[in-house]
């Protein structure tokens, strides 16, 4: 048995043949092409790479072993006869694959404040209104257009660090028929009751716009619907504020629009948790940055809720 298979292997891939002691490669463009082993209890011929044939058979050709994927044909001589063995072997679950970051595409999602503080008007003619800057949650959207992502992968593709850049538009609809203003046009940030005899606030808003840029760690699991595994991811989303306006209008369809900076604080970091499967996402974005800069306006935090379309 041994001799015919090694004359059959080499007649047809007798090709750049090297040879060691205990080792005989058979090779095609230096590409390894067939293997044969001998050692002092049996003969193992590889075709291909380790998912390719494999042929082992024992010093005293009594059994031969053909694996060919993850079925091994048993080949067994005995007193009796020979008689052939099937066997298959437990599929390994490979749930490594491919790593496709979901930061890319388009998010949207709901505002809130959080953890707002007002006490810097306490003492002042604006301390009556409370917390004045209360929104509309339901009306209060933020679109994402997250334009371009990179990912460091580990080797086995199961998680990876990922980063990128993206457009965030920011709607904060206030409760209250109120819009802001600077102090004196300098000072800090106030409100300003914007209600009219004659017709009533359809939507007050502070409209603020960032360049983002996330370090997000994002785990795949082996958890699967379809073709798609289950990922979680957290991190961090730094964002740099390009520009603001104020925007209220009236039902009887008079509005008006207001540019200034409203002493938007430059930089913002927000705390991000995902989960998802494919090409859908849910999130939470919480800032960890006030929205106003300190002494310049309220302590308030805003806190979003939404999903994300990745990739599309």
């Amino acid at each position: 048995m041994k001799k015919l298979l090694t004359i059959i292997l080499f007649s047809v891939f007798a090709l750049n043949i090297f040879a060691q002691t205990d080792t005989t490669e058979v090779k095609i463009l230096k590409k390894n092409i067939v293997t044969v082993v001998e050692d002092n209890d049996a003969v193992y011929v590889k075709v291909g790479n380790d998912r390719g044939v494999e042929i082992i058979t024992d010093d005293w050709g009594d059994t031969t072993e053909i694996r060919m994927g993850r079925r091994t044909y048993k080949v067994i001589e005995g007193n009796n006869g020979t008689h052939v063995k099937v066997e298959k072997s437990v599929k390994e679950k490979h749930w490594g694959g491919s790593f496709n970051p979901h930061w890319a595409g388009l998010e949207v999602g709901m505002n809130m404040f959080e953890n707002s503080n007002y006490s810097i008007y306490n003492g002042t003619e604006y301390e009556q209104f409370g917390e004045v800057f209360d929104l509309r949650s339901g009306k209060s959207l933020t679109w994402n257009l997250n334009f371009a992502e990179f990912a460091f992968k580990n080797k086995r593709k199961t998680f990876g660090v990922v980063t990128g850049m993206g457009i965030s538009f920011n709607d904060y609809v206030f409760d209250l028929p109120v819009t802001m203003e600077k102090e004196d046009g300098y000072g800090m940030i106030v409100p300003v009751n914007i209600s009219e005899e004659n017709s009533s606030v359809k939507k007050s808003k502070l409209h603020v716009n960032y360049l983002t840029v996330p370090l997000i760690l994002e785990v795949k699991t082996p958890l699967r619907m379809g073709s798609s595994n289950l990922y979680l991811a957290a991190g961090a989303i730094g964002s740099l504020y390009i520009g603001s306006h104020t925007k209220f209008k009236y039902y009887n369809g008079n509005k008006e629009k207001l540019k200034s900076n409203y002493h938007i604080n430059q930089w913002k970091y927000d705390l991000t948790g995902r989960i998802g499967f494919g090409d859908f996402c849910v999130f939470a974005n919480y800032s960890m940055t006030s929205l106003f800069k300190d002494g310049n306006g309220p302590e308030i935090h805003p806190l979003m809720i939404g999903i994300s379309f990745p990739n599309i």
